[in-house]
């Protein structure tokens, strides 16, 4: 009986020992994961973000440790639950003013944007509609890939959308919102 005990108690070290061995030669890689839920659009915070080391023998598409730095003051580009493992594809840049560029705003009625939501990160295209300029005449684009940098709902269903185009399209949205009539139609990046 004693010879039995011994057996078995050298079968579990030694199974033991060989776990223990497999767990550190794995190479641990360090990972951003979110530790709070964060919606489509928000503005991803430093309290939200935290480092965690995965255990991996393949490459995985994640951004490291180095990157918590870049990734905080982005915007999410959907919506993201905690213990998500971040990707670059997951945020973008929030939007800044460039060297010909301009910002607009355009208050919507209920039907004027799409209904699935509107986004910062989204791109737009910005159509005056016929009803707004003339019966006959034909919808006119005011602004071609726009990108959506903010996003306020109003009273009565209506949203206030500010968009980042070029000058002359800020300009043409700009001048054009105060009439009524445009509209947003969501495009591919």
């Amino acid at each position: 009986m004693p010879e039995l005990v011994v057996g078995v108690l050298v079968v579990v070290v030694f199974a033991l020992g060989a776990v223990l061995w497999h767990l550190s030669s794995v190479e641990k890689v360090p990972a951003l994961v979110l530790s709070a839920e964060v919606k489509r659009g928000d503005v991803i915070e430093p309290d939200v973000v935290q480092v965690t080391y995965l255990s991996s023998d393949t490459s995985l598409d994640r951004l490291g440790a180095e990157k918590l730095g870049s990734v905080v003051g982005q915007v999410a580009l959907v919506d993201l639950d905690a213990g998500t493992l971040l990707t670059s594809s997951m945020v973008a840049d929030s939007a800044t003013v460039g060297a010909g560029q301009g910002i607009a705003g355009i208050a919507l009625d209920p039907g004027a944007y799409p209904s699935r939501g509107l986004a910062p990160g989204d791109r737009v295209n910005v159509i005056r509609s016929a009803e707004a300029a003339d019966l006959e005449a034909a919808p006119s684009l005011v602004a071609r890939g726009a990108t959506v940098t903010a996003v306020e709902e109003l009273p009565s269903d209506r949203l206030l959308v500010t968009v980042l185009t070029n000058e002359a399209d800020a300009e043409r949205v700009a001048a054009t919102a105060g009439a009524g009539g445009l509209r947003l139609v969501v495009v591919a990046p």
